[in-house]
């Protein structure tokens, strides 16, 4: 029986595809870049390189702008990473969906917890930009941790602060390693949300796969569950 939903920060609840659009005006203040291009044909390329290279790192990301000349002059990549940085803690966009599901979860009774690898300062800092952070019953930011997802200790940390066992959780994440590995490991299930590059491969399948969020309370998994709530038995 499911108790408490856990779910990831980037794109899952954070939209990083919006954010990149938002901040291409930005990029070309800090950097000199491509004036025949225009802001959606640089957030597209931005937002291709994101897709495909964000398991790999940012600085394959900064590399895929630079081969795919967004830069009319050198930049260097601890460059790009400060802009990142400064702009992402100033500049966040939330999917429209994520607040209204958050909130019919925790009233059905569901703890809601978040996960997220990053630093501490970072990752609040989205948070509160995206009005989310008053939500969770629990929030692990793996900076302020000596471990950090895929590995098992953290969603199992996670399960200890909210006085559950591993199979009463389902973790909501959009990537197969760190998020429906890491969980699974864990003894969680486990829901992929293929926001990103649907091509990931993993060691262990999702209990289910969505394309969005919205599609997340429709699951077969959160339907005719008996619970008790702060309120009495809830029929879902």
């Amino acid at each position: 029986m499911l108790k408490a939903v856990i779910f990831d920060l980037d794109h899952t609840l954070f939209d990083r595809h919006a954010t990149l659009r938002a901040i291409v005006p930005a990029l070309r203040r800090a950097f000199s870049v491509d004036e025949t291009r225009t802001d959606d044909e640089i957030a597209a390329i931005w937002q291709y390189a994101d897709d495909n290279f964000i398991l790999d790192g940012w600085s394959y990301i900064f590399a895929c702008l630079v081969e795919n000349g967004v830069f009319t002059s050198p930049a260097s990549y601890e460059q790009y990473r400060s802009f990142v940085y400064e702009n992402f803690a100033k500049t966040a966009v939330p999917f429209d969906y994520a607040l209204p599901m958050l909130t019919r979860l925790k009233e059905k009774g569901y703890k809601i917890g978040l996960i997220t690898n990053g630093q501490h300062a970072l990752q609040y800092k989205k948070l509160k930009l995206i009005g989310l952070s008053y939500i969770f019953d629990e929030i692990i930011v793996s900076g302020d941790y000596m471990v950090e997802k895929p590995s098992k200790e953290i969603f199992l940390l996670m399960c200890e602060k909210l006085s559950l066992e591993p199979g009463e959780c389902v973790y909501v994440g959009d990537n197969r390693k760190n998020d429906v590995d890491g969980a699974a490991g864990a003894g969680m299930k486990t829901v992929w949300v293929q926001s990103t590059n649907v091509h990931q491969s993993g060691r262990s399948e999702p209990d289910a796969a969505i394309r969005t969020l919205k599609e997340l309370e429709n699951l077969d998994m959160f339907k005719n569950q008996n619970f008790c709530s702060g309120s009495g038995l809830i029929k879902l």
